[in-house]
């Protein structure tokens, strides 16, 4: 298989935004979820746990702000992805296509 270098050869790859800034965001919303989530189970075995709010809460806090940071980095709204479009392959179909071109069928002796 070719290497993303040797597939974009002359081009450049497609930014994805996945560096390790935005990552390093979703994973800080993605941790607050957790403590949420971890709040909520031991609240439901024991609910005499007075810090379970706080945890909740530091959760809630963790999921917001990494939300809202990665919103502000990566903007989404401005860079979607428009699927009524087809996404250039880099492939140029059109460009070289030769109608006189014939395709060499398998010999069907060849498949018994």
């Amino acid at each position: 298989m070719a290497s993303e270098g040797e597939m974009y050869s002359g081009m450049h790859p497609p930014d994805h935004g996945r560096n390790a800034l935005t990552e390093g965001l979703a994973l800080l919303a993605g941790l607050g979820v957790i403590l949420m989530v971890l709040a909520a189970i031991i609240g439901v075995i024991d609910s005499g746990i007075a810090s379970v709010g706080l945890m909740f809460a530091g959760g809630a806090a963790l999921f917001i702000g990494g939300l809202a940071a990665w919103l502000g980095v990566v903007r989404p709204w401005e860079n979607f992805d428009d699927i009524s479009t087809p996404a250039d392959d880099g492939h140029h179909r059109g460009d070289h296509e030769d109608e006189d071109e014939v395709l060499a069928l398998p010999d069907e002796t060849s498949a018994h």
